[in-house]
C-alpha cells in the first residue's frame, strides 16, 4: 500500500479535491500522519487541486451558465432571485459552501453566472481555499490517531479499506444525485 500511496497519492489528492475535497484532504491528512504522505504536499496539492476545481465551475457557469439558465424555463423563473441574493451575499456564500458538501459545484456554476468580477473572486477564493485546506488537512492529521486507535494494524486491512474509500463514497454520491435528479424530474413533470 505503501508504494501505491507514494506513487499516486498527491495525484488523488489533486483530482479528488477538485471534485469533492472534504473527504479527500481529511484522508490524505490522515495519510500524512500515519507517514505515507508528507503534510505540506498534502496541503499544496490540495489547495492546487480545490482552487483549479473551483475556477473550473466558476469560469463553466460565468461561459455557459446563462445560455443554461434561459433554456430551461424553471431556471429562468428563479434567477432573479438567485441573482439578488448573490449580488449581496457572494463572499459569504463563497466562504459558506466550503460546509456544503456535495452543492459547491452547482454554487460555483451559479456565482460564475451573477458574480460582478472574476478577478476579485479569484483572490477571495484563493485565500478561502488556502486557510480551508490547512484547517482540513491538520483535523484530518490530528484525529489520526483516532483511526489509528481503531485500526492499529493497517496492513492487515488494506485491502478492504482502500476500495471501501474509493468505491463508498463514489457510490454515496451517485446515489444521492439520483434521487435527486428524479425529486427534480418529479417536480418540473408534476408526477
Amino acid at each position: 500500500m505503501e508504494a501505491w500511496i507514494a506513487r499516486f497519492g498527491y495525484a488523488g489528492v489533486l483530482v479528488g479535491s477538485a471534485f469533492e475535497g472534504e473527504t479527500t484532504i481529511l484522508l490524505a491528512g490522515i495519510f500524512a500522519k500515519l507517514g505515507y504522505l508528507q503534510l505540506e504536499k498534502v496541503v499544496l496539492f490540495s489547495f492546487a487541486g480545490t482552487f483549479l476545481g473551483d475556477c473550473f465551475f466558476f469560469f463553466l457557469g460565468k461561459y455557459l451558465g446563462t445560455p443554461f439558465v434561459e433554456r430551461h424555463e424553471f431556471l429562468r423563473a428563479k434567477r432573479n432571485l438567485c441573482n439578488k441574493i448573490i449580488r449581496q451575499n457572494g463572499n459569504l456564500i463563497l466562504l459558506a459552501m466550503r460546509f456544503l458538501a456535495g452543492f459547491r459545484s452547482v454554487i460555483l456554476v451559479l456565482l460564475g453566472c451573477t458574480y460582478p468580477r472574476p478577478a476579485r473572486f479569484l483572490w477571495l477564493d484563493a485565500v478561502i481555499v488556502f486557510v480551508w485546506t490547512i484547517v482540513v488537512s491538520f483535523v484530518g492529521y490530528a484525529f489520526a490517531n483516532l483511526v489509528y486507535i481503531f485500526v492499529s494494524d493497517i496492513k492487515g486491512y488494506e485491502r478492504y479499506i482502500i476500495p471501501a474509500v474509493l468505491v463508498l463514497p463514489a457510490a454515496a454520491i451517485l446515489v444521492y444525485r439520483h434521487l435527486i435528479k428524479e425529486k427534480e424530474e418529479e417536480q418540473f413533470h408534476g408526477d
